[in-house]
């Protein structure tokens, strides 16, 4: 499929983690070739089926939808940033050999991201090396939060360095964050937690200053940048209002914000010609959350009513806005 969109949220895990067992590393259990169960130490956290693991599912399930390309990161409560530096390691190298090798074996239809051990930056930057220089990954998937320290802790600085270095694509999806155990109910970790949490991780961001520091590093938000685009102007008035706050950070946050990418995973036509507006429409770029019950199907669907949108625009969502980012990773 030559002219088929490219979506850029979708999660994979590699059957090899049926083998892995470790302290604070969630445990896969395929029971068939078509169902398997995820367990976060000994309590169930998902049933999963074959398109979790499966390229060939994958891949027809892709044509269907008239989708050329899938973007796959792992699913995030593999983080496993709970587990040693050791265990986290081991796992999140089983999680990139598994990625490079479906993308190595149908470089056509797939490009990867992959894991690190955040809560140990050493080791974080190793393995974001061999991913990248090693594995031919386009970058990494991370959460909001490791070893209760948010992504603009100073320890994260030596980290933010090697991503820009390589010029790595860094996917900021939370998994867990302080709070969340006040959304458990009516699955508001998900519908309010995750768009919540990223926009919080990305608002200090912002302020910390880290794309201007690392012009280089590409990072891309989840969830249409959550709930970043509707701070943006309380941030600005924030901004204006407070001298130490300009000190910190000289630029108006919202001049900032538009070095990031998103997402249009909101679900409205609305949300997404705000997200446009404040982020950049040529920093928009399908993502479906595949192959979760929450996920946008087909891809892009939100597009069919954004009439805010040409079609030159709806096609730089569906597909030139994720290439051009893919492949300036490509030629670094």
């Amino acid at each position: 499929m030559t002219d088929g969109k490219v979506d850029f949220h979708t999660h994979f895990i590699p059957r090899a983690a049926e083998q892995f067992a470790a302290a604070n590393c969630p445990r896969l259990v395929i029971e068939s070739e078509t169902c398997g169960q995820l367990y976060r130490g000994e309590q169930h956290y998902r049933t999963i089926d074959e398109r979790s693991w499966s390229p060939a599912r994958r891949i027809a399930d892709m044509d269907a939808r008239e989708v050329a390309m899938q973007v796959i990161s792992p699913i995030p409560v593999t983080y496993a940033y709970d587990a040693s530096a050791t265990d986290g390691l081991a796992f999140a190298r089983l999680h990139n050999d598994g990625i490079a090798k479906v993308v190595r074996e149908r470089p056509d239809r797939f490009a990867g991201l992959g894991a690190i051990p955040l809560q140990d930056v050493d080791a974080a930057c190793t393995e974001l090396e061999r991913a990248v220089r090693e594995l031919g990954l386009a970058g990494i998937e991370i959460g909001s939060t490791a070893s209760d320290r948010d992504l603009d802790h100073p320890s994260f600085l030596p980290f933010w360095e090697r991503c820009d270095a390589l010029g790595a694509i860094v996917f900021i999806h939370p998994e867990s964050a302080p709070g969340f155990n006040r959304l458990r109910m009516h699955g508001m970790v998900i519908s309010t937690g995750y768009p919540s949490e990223t926009g919080i991780a990305a608002a200090k961001l912002v302020m910390a200053g880290i794309p201007e520091k690392f012009p280089r590093l590409r990072l891309v938000l989840a969830h249409g940048g959550g709930t970043l685009p509707w701070l943006l102007p309380r941030l600005d008035r924030n901004w204006t209002v407070n001298e130490s706050v300009r000190k910190a950070q000289p630029t108006r946050p919202s001049t900032a914000a538009r070095a990031l990418y998103c997402d249009t995973l909101t679900f409205n036509a609305e949300n997404l010609a705000l997200v446009a507006r404040r982020i950049g429409a040529d920093h928009l770029m399908i993502g479906s959350d595949y192959p979760f019950v929450i996920m946008e199907d087909p891809p892009g669907a939100v597009l069919d009513d954004a009439s805010e949108f040409d079609e030159a625009a709806k096609r730089a969502f569906r597909r030139d806005n994720a290439l051009r980012l893919l492949q300036e990773g490509r030629a670094r």
